[in-house]
């Protein structure tokens, strides 16, 4: 029973943690760039302008990517019209002005004037 009570305590205070230390996203009106490079090479440029506070949001909303929720949130699948596939270990890899994400779409905070690339990989190990 006291083991039962300690882990739910724990529980607790991780999730407090984590609520507390989770990046937030700022409000107000932003304008992002976001280019897709496909897997054959070619781009496509796209202009958000967007009022949303993550990434995930603001990609959907701009038809930038298709609405894939998984069970940890937004999961790229589709860009621009072109389907990653899994079977060939493709996914899509985001870049914020130069530098690789190690959040999700979903839990990325958007800023005004960011870059972004979404870019077709091959292979898990990036």
């Amino acid at each position: 029973m006291i083991a039962a009570v300690c882990l739910a305590v724990a529980a607790a205070v991780l999730f407090l943690v984590w609520r507390i230390a989770i990046p937030k996203g700022g409000t107000g009106d932003k304008h992002l760039t976001v280019q897709v490079i496909h897997g054959d090479g070619s781009s496509k440029d796209f202009s958000l302008d967007t009022q949303e506070e993550y990434l995930g949001t603001a990609l959907v909303a701009g038809g930038v990517v298709e609405d894939n929720q998984g069970p940890y949130g937004l999961y790229i699948l589709t860009a621009d019209g072109e389907t990653a596939d899994k079977e060939k270990q493709e996914w899509w890899q985001i870049i914020r002005d130069g530098e690789k994400l190690t959040t999700g779409a979903d839990s990325t905070p958007i800023a005004d004037g960011e870059q972004y690339k979404l870019i077709l990989t091959v292979g898990y190990d990036g």
